[in-house]
């Protein structure tokens, strides 16, 4: 499957604001996307996800991109003298949760985690969007933070069915991930609680994140406004629904998109997450 293809399956939210991105750029950003899911879906599918992962990590250590089997992603690499040390951090984390699973015991865990999965994808975009990787970093890694919290703060149930807690054990009174996958009534509630802190932690992270958003040349900067528009909105959705992770995944509609991006085009300063020290 090429770039875009996986890009326009797995990534609705991203694929609609990549539209926006300048063509190189929209086809450097599919081409890191796709490398990532690669990387997520052999440790969440494979047998062997782990050492297929390890792998990767040795060719990309080695600087040798080519191993990794996604068409331009080497050729992206040199072209864009890409720092492949995020990328490494990415694989590692990914390989150790395909090798030990995922119990989150702290809060401080919860954002280690989250930077490894994700904050480390905004630094490599950094450069794709054209702001400087160095001044751009910390609100890349905000972003890519804010976007996993909102994940967890979604799959919560799908999560807990797969044997796996990310919301850190001291919020859910160190409930296993079968008791939060099968309780009911009263004992639902620290569960909910949880949930809604890392949503206000994501929020954190969002206000953090618009703060460079200026750094970005101005086409590339609505798109990445829009993909944070978007994926913040998710977590805003399950908070309005009471945090009920027992009905399953909240999802946006195509309209409700659309409508967001145009909002987050016209009125831009509209609706941002603004939150205090």
């Amino acid at each position: 499957m090429k770039p875009r293809e996986v890009l326009a399956r797995h990534g609705s939210s991203f694929h609609m604001a990549s539209r926006l991105l300048r063509r190189q750029d929209a086809d450097d950003v599919a081409t890191l996307y796709a490398v990532c899911r690669l990387i997520d879906d052999i440790a969440d599918e494979s047998a062997n996800g782990a050492g297929q992962i390890d792998q990767f990590v040795e060719a990309l250590t080695d600087d040798r991109p080519e191993a990794v089997p996604v068409d331009g992603f080497a050729a992206l690499v040199r072209r864009r003298q890409m720092a492949l040390a995020p990328l490494v951090v990415l694989a590692r984390t990914a390989a150790q949760e395909a090798r030990d699973g995922r119990l989150i015991e702290t809060e401080t865990e919860l954002i280690d985690y989250c930077y490894g999965v994700a904050g480390t994808v905004g630094e490599l975009m950094c450069p794709l969007l054209g702001a400087d990787p160095v001044r751009g970093r910390d609100a890349a890694v905000a972003l890519g933070i804010g976007m996993q919290l909102t994940n967890i703060a979604r799959d919560v149930l799908e999560d807990a069915q797969r044997g796996r807690r990310y919301l850190p054990a001291a919020w859910v009174g160190e409930r296993s991930p079968a008791v939060i996958a099968n309780a009911a009534g009263a004992d639902r509630a620290p569960i909910q609680a949880a949930i809604g802190r890392v949503i206000e932690r994501a929020e954190r992270e969002y206000a953090h994140a618009e703060t460079g958003f200026s750094l970005i040349p101005w086409r590339n900067r609505l798109a990445i406004r829009v993909a944070a528009r978007l994926y913040r909105a998710i977590g805003l959705q399950v908070r309005a629904n009471g945090c009920r992770y027992w009905e399953g995944r909240i999802s946006l509609t195509h309209a409700a998109r659309r409508r967001l991006a145009l909002k987050a085009l016209v009125r831009p300063a509209t609706d941002r997450p603004c939150i205090a020290p």
